[in-house]
């Protein structure tokens, strides 16, 4: 992704306050009096304006007491109608107490449990045990160590497409890691493990520069046993295609909502422009706008999306208006990756 994650979390919020409250006006990132807001939303009923002030926290653990103390003032100082915390891990017992003496709404955001492969003609199988590899790390000679992209699908490709040679036939790592997993036997608890090689192993990435080009002296493998359902349809489905719809709990009342995912507009406000980048963040698939037609259509390209190991690019048309569906890329090392397979593309 290529925000953070916590920016990411913001946009999650403002765009389930936007499908929630139609007509009104959702900003994302807005400022009052001088004091930022994570999420504002206004809307006129009758007489009068009403303001919603809206605070995100992306914690690991659930929002403590001095969190919502805090908020409690600044948001009296914007003189908001509402005020809102949303937690991405819920609230301690502490922080409800206080949120509820003094009116401020906790909402706990999270993932729902279930995702319906349905709309693409599929259908889950049974649960099933797996060893899954959640991260690859190169160790170099030097001493140097680069972990492997690992955001969806982008894992598999680049195990896929980087080779490792040493006097003989290149091999694929993702070969030397099975070759590492699958002796008879061979029992992989969860953690970190280490995979020597040969001295003088030289690695070669995908041409996109994440890689560096040199000797390697070892692979480390992060892995995990977990549950998981194979996936049965008349079609090869991708499993990055399967994002999870999003559900709202209101911690006072208990009340939950669910917001289908696919048709929240992350992008809040955003317009397609020529020359920039952008990402569908649920995806984490990137495009280029390459020109916006005087017809209202966008002419883009895909320049970056992983699907069954395998890097996808196309050319595509689509209705500008739908470019707040997507979020612009503002991350300077993000841009130049893009603009190098932008450029091969091209080509």
């Amino acid at each position: 992704m290529a925000e953070s994650r916590w920016q990411y979390f913001e946009r999650l919020v403002a765009a389930i306050h936007k499908a929630a409250d139609a007509g009104a006006s959702v900003k994302w990132n807005d400022t009052i009096n001088g004091r930022q807001f994570d999420v504002t939303i206004r809307f006129r009923k009758g007489l009068y304006d009403h303001l919603t002030v809206v605070e995100c926290k992306d914690y690991e653990k659930p929002v403590p007491i001095e969190k919502v103390e805090a908020f409690i003032t600044k948001s009296r100082d914007a003189q908001a109608n509402v005020a809102v915390l949303a937690s991405a891990s819920g609230f301690q017992s502490g922080a409800k107490d206080t949120a509820s003496r003094h009116n401020i709404t906790l909402l706990h955001v999270t993932p729902s449990d279930e995702v319906a492969p349905s709309i693409f003609g599929a259908e889950f199988g049974d649960l099933i045990d797996i060893l899954q590899i959640e991260q690859i790390t190169l160790e170099f000679a030097d001493g140097e160590r680069k972990a492997l992209p690992s955001k969806g699908n982008v894992l598999t490709y680049y195990a896929n497409h980087t080779t490792l040679e040493c006097g003989g036939k290149p091999v694929t790592l993702d070969s030397v890691i099975d070759g590492w997993l699958l002796p008879t036997g061979r029992i992989v608890p969860d953690g970190e493990h280490s995979i020597s090689v040969l001295e003088g192993t030289i690695v070669t990435g995908p041409q996109d520069a994440v890689i560096p080009l040199k000797k390697l002296a070892r692979i480390r493998i992060q892995t995990l046993m977990t549950k998981a359902r194979a996936l049965h349809g008349p079609n090869m489905i991708d499993p990055s295609f399967l994002v999870p719809d999003i559900n709202v709990q209101n911690v006072s009342t208990g009340e939950v909502k669910t917001f289908k995912y696919r048709e929240l507009a992350l992008g809040i406000d955003n317009a397609f422009l020529p020359g920039k980048f952008y990402e569908a963040p649920g995806l984490a698939y990137f495009y280029f706008c390459k020109q916006v037609r005087d017809d209202g259509i966008a002419e883009i390209w895909m320049v970056e999306s992983f699907q069954h190991g395998q890097l996808l690019q196309a050319k595509l048309t689509m209705e500008a208006k739908y470019g707040n569906l997507y979020i612009p890329v503002t991350d300077k090392s993000t841009i130049e990756r893009l603009q190098r397979r932008l450029d091969r593309l091209r080509d």
